[in-house]
């Protein structure tokens, strides 16, 4: 259904409650997230204790410190503190994955064109070594269901697609794939699928082992709160035993979790102040958090196509979209070449104060805002306004 008017504020003034520059329209949550205040504090308060008695909290005290924070991730995500360990970020974690598996010439390696580009190159550099192939599916926009999306991706498996890594959330495109209806069909041919969860975890309702997968990997710096540089890679128990972290350490073949637990001298302090910010959105209440968020994207999708009279790429009721939503840039900004688009960019930064991305996906030129507490009606309009000037001149 579609939302007429856009959310409520969930509390007044939240924006305060961040760091970002006041004067700046701030619509790309999505690419790094942005950390409240009350995180970056308990950060540095666990960087001082750190400071203070590095050996204590380092190397004795480290397993049981981690294992508190993991814990409050675990219960939020439904996952046990054993089956899953921190990394930096979701593409870590699925570069841990894609080296530590032994692929072989013949072997399939499938995406979609929908794939973001790091975990893309992730997988041609694997390929590339052990003469695996890799395939992107072409999932075309507009889509007008979830069910159109498992059914294309699902009809391009074959019998050498050894590994199919997926978008929860698109990144580019802003779209909720249906990745739990992808992963049991998977799951039936009896090929494993490795989930890009970058966007999901805080944006969508996500109970991690329920989605099938063999293998998850996810952010917690982009929708959860937590600081930059907090990640997880969840790896279904029946996997568990050839997968190891990029940097081999000193608890080789001692467990997953043992493995994922040390990888050298590293600033713990973003990983133990994670709790922090998932009790930050849980004072907010989760759920009316991920409803606001959505309701903003849906209205917002509504209001920038009407404004700029481009097609959506998703249906207006909202039923493909979290937190982002993607829209076409309209006449004459879609006809833009690379470096007319990185103009653009950086001008309506420089100029209007105006943090949005622009995406050149598949030949199409897409604006991606992204819809957190803090951002209001305002901020959508004016970037409706300003892109509605430029196009006209």
């Amino acid at each position: 259904m579609n939302t007429p008017n856009p959310p409520a504020p969930l509390a007044p003034d939240l924006r305060s409650r961040w760091l970002l520059r006041p004067e700046v329209t701030f619509l790309n949550h999505g690419s790094f997230g942005a950390t409240p205040q009350c995180v970056l504090d308990e950060q540095d308060h666990w960087r001082r204790r750190i400071e203070a008695e590095p050996v204590e909290l380092l190397s004795r005290r480290r397993p049981e410190l981690i294992d508190v924070a993991k814990k409050s991730v675990g219960e939020f995500l439904g996952m046990n503190i054993e089956d899953f360990g921190f990394v930096t970020n979701a593409t870590e974690g699925i570069n841990a994955v894609l080296r530590s598996l032994p692929f072989s010439a013949g072997d399939e390696l499938l995406t979609t064109n929908h794939v973001y580009n790091a975990v893309r190159q992730a997988m041609r550099y694997v390929c590339r070594r052990t003469d695996a192939t890799y395939r992107e599916i072409d999932v075309p926009i507009p889509v007008s269901s979830a069910s159109q999306v498992a059914q294309r991706i699902l009809s391009q498996l074959g019998p050498r697609t050894r590994l199919l890594v997926l978008d929860h959330v698109t990144s580019p495109t802003g779209l909720v794939f249906p990745v739990e209806a992808v992963v049991a069909e998977c799951n039936a041919r009896g090929i494993d699928v490795l989930l890009d969860g970058a966007h999901a975890p805080g944006m969508l309702p996500l109970h991690v082992p329920d989605s099938g997968a063999a293998y998850y990997a996810g952010n917690l710096h982009k929708w959860c709160g937590a600081p930059k540089g907090t990640g997880f890679l969840w790896v279904r128990p029946d996997r568990q035993s050839p997968i190891h972290p990029l940097v081999i350490s000193h608890h080789l073949d001692e467990g997953f979790a043992h493995e994922f637990g040390w990888q050298g001298t590293r600033d713990w302090a973003a990983c133990l102040a994670v709790p922090r910010g998932l009790a930050f959105f849980a004072q907010l209440g989760w759920d009316r958090v991920r409803t606001h968020n959505h309701q903003m994207a849906t209205w917002a999708q509504g209001l920038l196509s009407r404004q700029w009279g481009t097609e959506p790429i998703s249906p207006l009721d909202g039923s493909l979209l979290g937190s982002l939503a993607a829209v076409p840039l309209p006449p004459p900004l879609h006809r833009m070449n690379d470096a007319q688009g990185q103009a653009l960019q950086q001008r309506l930064y420089s100029e209007f104060r105006i943090e949005v991305p622009l995406m050149h996906w598949c030949g199409r030129w897409l604006l991606r805002v992204s819809c957190q507490v803090y951002n209001v009606p305002e901020d959508y309009e004016r970037v409706v306004a300003v892109i509605g000037e430029l196009a006209g001149r």
